[in-house]
Formats: C-alpha cells, sequence, structure tokens
C-alpha cells in the first residue's frame, strides 16, 4: 500500500476511533502514533509540498491532521497556512469537541499568531 493511502486510512481510522490531533490525553495511543508516524513518512518521500496538497481533504480531519504534521514536523515556509486551517476547525460548530481542543491548542502554542 503506497505511504499516501496508509496516510489517508490512519485518518480515517482515527476519526472513526475518536482519536483528533490536539487532544493530549491521546498522544500515547497506538493509534495516534501511528498517523504521526506515516504522516512523516509521507513527507520524507513525497515531500512537504505534495503532502500540503492534503489541505484540500475535509474528510476525517485530514486537512487538519495535515496541518498539525507539517506544523511539528515540516517546513516552517507552510506554518501560516498552517495556522490558519488550525484557527478554522477551532471556530468550527459542527463539532464542538474539535473546536474546543483546537482553541486550547492555538492557545497553547500559536496564540500570538
Amino acid at each position: 500500500m503506497k505511504v499516501v493511502d496508509q496516510y489517508l486510512l490512519q485518518c480515517k481510522n482515527n476519526y472513526f476511533n475518536g482519536i483528533t490531533p490536539s487532544n493530549d490525553e491521546q498522544y500515547s495511543l497506538p493509534d495516534y502514533k501511528a498517523l504521526i508516524e506515516v504522516g512523516k513518512k509521507c513527507i520524507r518521500e513525497i515531500g512537504i509540498l505534495e503532502f500540503s496538497y492534503f489541505f484540500q481533504e475535509g474528510q476525517y480531519l485530514i486537512e487538519l491532521w495535515t496541518a498539525h504534521i507539517i506544523i511539528e514536523y515540516g517546513n516552517t515556509d507552510l506554518k501560516e497556512q498552517c495556522v490558519k486551517i488550525i484557527k478554522k476547525y477551532s471556530n468550527g460548530i459542527l463539532d464542538i469537541k474539535v473546536a474546543n481542543e483546537e482553541k486550547a491548542w492555538i492557545d497553547r502554542f500559536y496564540s500570538h499568531s
């Protein structure tokens, strides 16, 4: 299976298991760690620019996961775009849990952005 397919599948699995990018209580879960590792592998294998194309994918929090992985493990040239995506989710009304987690993440790490 291609690394991009692994990434999409792991995002989908995490979504249905309620695992979200900014819930620090989930950072040690195997599926959380698996997604981070496959995201880093994507960056290495396809490059940061092609990985950032996942910003166009709205399902299964793929866009949000991608923004977090790029901020943490990728290119700082994309930081502004990543923070913009995270802020969009922090203002979301469809999933209040995710919105609150993203607001807390912004307050902890990027309130100055």
